[in-house]
């Protein structure tokens, strides 16, 4: 009850405005509580306001207004706003408020992330093809690798057979005197055996026509 008459004294002195009439209802000038089982109410008491023209108004009779707390959108300086339970409190239009900026804020950041994942959709996808392209070069580089090993082994079977025709060479470079040698010696040893055939074949051919043995050969 404390809490009624403590937002009871706030609504005296002050015009009433019908956000659904759309016009001064009252000045207040006293204000009662009434309540009906968990539910309390204000009974107000005001000074009907008629509007001359040219902007001049004047109070005419009194009336009373029963309202509960929440026909009250907002409570001013001067004024309170009543909104019949058809007009959400002022301050559940400012949360309503706030919670649309926070949801236009969240949809901005989401167009803001969803564009980031575009972007880093096709870097992924620029990546992937440079992936693709390195992976290509690498597969001709261990083909080229493959080969150069395999010419490698080649180069080291030819340069073995190489070394060994080497050592074959300079073994016959080796030989060559003893080879030349064997030459003389038996260029020697068929010059003397002609010798003595000829030798023998003209003194048998000299015996038989008796004469001596010759020996010019």
């Amino acid at each position: 009850m404390q809490e009624s008459d403590a937002r009871a004294n706030q609504l005296i002195n002050k015009f009433v405005i019908s956000l659904t009439e759309g016009k001064i209802l009252g000045y207040v000038t006293d204000i009662n509580v009434e309540v009906e089982g968990n539910q309390f109410y204000f009974i107000l008491k005001m000074k009907e306001v008629e509007n001359l023209g040219s902007g001049q108004t004047v109070f005419t009779s009194e009336r009373k207004l029963k309202i509960s707390p929440d026909d009250i959108v907002n409570v001013g300086p001067h004024v309170i706003i009543l909104g019949s339970g058809k007009v959400p409190p002022l301050r559940e239009i400012e949360r309503l408020h706030q919670i649309s900026e926070e949801y236009n804020n969240l949809v901005s950041e989401l167009e803001a992330k969803e564009k980031l994942i575009e972007e880093l959709k096709e870097e992924n996808y620029r990546l992937k093809r440079e992936l693709d392209e390195l992976q290509r070069e690498l597969r001709k580089y261990e083909v080229m690798k493959e080969d150069f090993e395999n010419l490698k082994e080649q180069l080291i079977r030819q340069e073995g057979q190489l070394e060994m025709a080497r050592d074959y060479i300079r073994l016959l470079e080796g030989m060559r005197g003893d080879i030349d040698r064997i030459k003389s010696t038996v260029e020697s040893l068929i010059g003397t055996e002609l010798e003595k055939i000829v030798r023998g074949i003209i003194n048998e051919e000299l015996n038989a026509r008796g004469l001596k043995k010759t020996s010019f050969l």
